[in-house]
């Protein structure tokens, strides 16, 4: 039976973590463990988690992770799944983000248990719109050629992530990427399991609600966005590195 680990970094989410939180514990599949990065929250997002693991009386299920400096999603992963088990299979679930299923685990354990994917990923949806970009790939191209498709839900096993060359996730410099990091993360994953021949598998179903402002008029045209584009373009760009 598969266990499946939530790596949940949150940051300044106090009005959104309770929705992510249930959707975890109303998973009608149960073996499972949520553990929740506070990457230096300003707000009472870390007294909020306490409220609800407490409230819910799942404190066995649900760990707190209180950060003293800021990690940044790349190196909060690389942390987290160091302490996991090869077989666990990690699931990416963003703080103020939630499951829309409440069946997903037990639809990803059959086809984990059927098919050992290296990663499989979802169709979501950006806020309460049809607003999808997550899709197939072609196993036939690098995955840094290919648009981005492989976004929410992203999930993959534990052994098919660990012993990547560490200089994927860095700069040249040696500092862990801070920005784009859902691609610096999952890209050398998938690019190493296409190569070996490992299975990757797309579920178009729509199991993640992102929860993006998609009316505000500089979404795309902000200062973060372009650092995020041009941070994407130069991870792409380097490539996988072995």
């Amino acid at each position: 039976m598969i266990r499946f680990v939530f790596i949940t970094p949150v940051y300044n989410c106090e009005k959104e973590i309770e929705q992510t939180i249930i959707s975890v514990v109303g998973q009608t599949y149960k073996n499972w463990k949520m553990v929740i990065v506070n990457d230096l929250s300003t707000d009472s997002t870390l007294e909020k988690c306490k409220e609800i693991i407490k409230k819910f009386e799942i404190e066995d299920k649900v760990e707190i992770v209180d950060r003293e400096e800021k990690f940044g999603e790349v190196r909060n992963t690389l942390t987290e799944v160091k302490r996991l088990n090869s077989d666990d299979v990690v699931v990416r679930l963003d703080g103020a983000d939630w499951l829309t299923d409440l069946g997903c685990l037990t639809i990803l354990n059959e086809i984990y248990e059927k098919h050992d994917p290296a990663a499989l990923w979802t169709a979501h949806r950006w806020n309460f719109s049809t607003t999808n970009i997550s899709g197939p790939i072609d196993p036939n191209i690098s995955l840094y050629h290919q648009e981005w498709r492989t976004s929410h839900l992203k999930t993959f096993r534990v052994k098919d992530f660990v012993g990547l060359n560490h200089k994927n996730f860095t700069t040249d410099d040696g500092q862990y990427i801070m920005i784009a990091c859902d691609q610096d993360i999952f890209l050398p994953l998938l690019e190493r399991a296409r190569r070996t021949g490992r299975p990757l598998v797309f579920l178009p179903k729509e199991m993640y609600h992102y929860d993006i402002d998609i009316e505000r008029e500089d979404l795309f045209h902000n200062d973060r966005s372009y650092e995020q584009k041009y941070s994407a373009e130069w991870i792409r760009s380097r490539g996988y590195i072995e």
